[in-house]
C-alpha cells in the first residue's frame, strides 16, 4: 500500500515557465485527501522550493531538497545530511577558479557565487534570483553541492573528468553538479520516512533524469515522465504517457495510485 508519494520538481511537477497546471494541483489535493502523504523531492534550495510547498498547500509535510542534503521543514527546523569534505571543498574551488569557471556553492539558504555569466539564466530558471547571494564562497562552512556551466558534450565530459575523488556529477540543461557521494534524493527522503515511520516499499516517486535514480532504485514504485532522460527511462518501473507539460503527475495519480478513471478521463 502507498503511503507516501515522492515529486521530483524541474520537468518533471514543473511545467515549462515553472508552472504547476491546475489538474497535477488538483491531483495532489485529492492524493492528500486519500491519505497518502506528498512530499517534494527536488535539487532546488530553500527559497524556491518553500514557494512550491506552499502554492501546493503542503507546507505540513517535510519535503527534500538540494538533492538530498536538506530535509526542509515549514513548522519547525531544518536538517542538513551531508556535505563536501572540507579539504575537497577548498581543492575544487580552485581549480573552478584557476581555470576561471563560472559556478555557484549551495549555502544555508541560497546559492553563493563570485561571478556568473552563462551559468547564472539556468540558475535563476531552476532557483530564481532571490536565492541567489553574491560573495566569497570560502565563507561557506559546510556545502553540501558545487554546479558549473557546460556549453556541449566535450565540456561536459571535461567537468566530469575533473570531479574530485569523493565527489560525483550529474547534469543537465548546461549545469553539472558535484556532490558527496552517497548524497542523492533517497538518502534525504530516507530521514523523511524514518521520521513518518514509513518502510521504503510503501513509497512511490517520480522523476525524469538521472539525478532521481536513487529513488526509482529504492522506492517501491517509480514513474518516469515521457520527457525523460535516457537513465531514467531505463531505471523507472513505468514510463508514462504523458510529459511535463501534459499532467503527467495527475495521470500517475489517477491511473496508478488512486484508480480513479473518471477523473483520468477529465486531465
Amino acid at each position: 500500500m502507498i503511503k507516501l508519494f515522492a515529486v521530483d520538481l524541474d520537468d518533471t511537477l514543473l511545467r515549462d515557465g515553472n508552472i504547476i497546471s491546475k489538474e497535477d494541483k488538483q491531483a495532489i489535493r485529492d492524493l492528500e485527501e486519500s491519505g497518502v502523504k506528498v512530499v517534494i523531492a527536488s535539487g532546488r534550495s530553500e527559497p524556491t522550493l518553500k514557494d512550491v510547498i506552499l502554492e501546493l498547500g503542503l507546507e505540513k509535510n517535510k519535503h527534500v531538497g538540494v538533492n538530498g542534503a536538506l530535509v526542509l521543514d515549514l513548522n519547525g527546523k531544518n536538517e542538513f545530511s551531508k556535505y563536501i569534505d572540507r579539504d575537497t571543498y577548498v581543492n575544487l574551488i580552485e581549480r573552478l577558479r584557476s581555470e576561471n569557471r563560472e559556478f555557484f556553492c549551495y549555502c544555508d539558504g541560497g546559492l553563493m557565487y563570485e561571478h556568473v555569466d552563462k551559468l547564472r539564466p539556468q540558475v535563476e530558471y531552476f532557483h530564481s534570483a532571490k536565492a541567489l547571494i553574491k560573495g566569497d564562497v570560502m565563507s561557506i562552512p559546510q556545502c553540501p553541492r558545487v554546479n558549473t556551466y557546460y556549453g556541449d558534450e566535450k565540456e561536459l565530459a571535461y567537468v566530469r573528468s575533473i570531479c574530485p575523488e569523493g565527489l560525483y556529477s550529474t547534469a543537465n540543461s548546461g549545469i553539472l553538479d558535484y556532490m558527496p557521494i552517497g548524497l542523492n534524493k533517497f538518502s534525504g527522503l530516507e530521514l523523511v520516512l524514518k521520521e513518518y515511520g514509513i518502510d521504503k516499499k510503501d513509497v512511490a516517486c517520480i522523476g525524469d533524469q538521472e539525478s532521481d535514480l536513487d529513488m526509482f532504485n529504492n522506492c517501491g514504485y517509480s514513474f518516469a515522465v515521457s520527457n525523460c532522460d535516457d537513465f531514467a527511462r531505463e531505471a523507472a518501473d513505468i514510463v508514462l504517457p504523458r510529459s511535463h507539460n501534459e499532467n503527467g503527475v495527475a495521470y500517475a495519480i489517477y491511473k496508478y495510485l488512486l484508480k480513479d478513471e473518471d477523473k483520468l478521463s477529465k486531465i
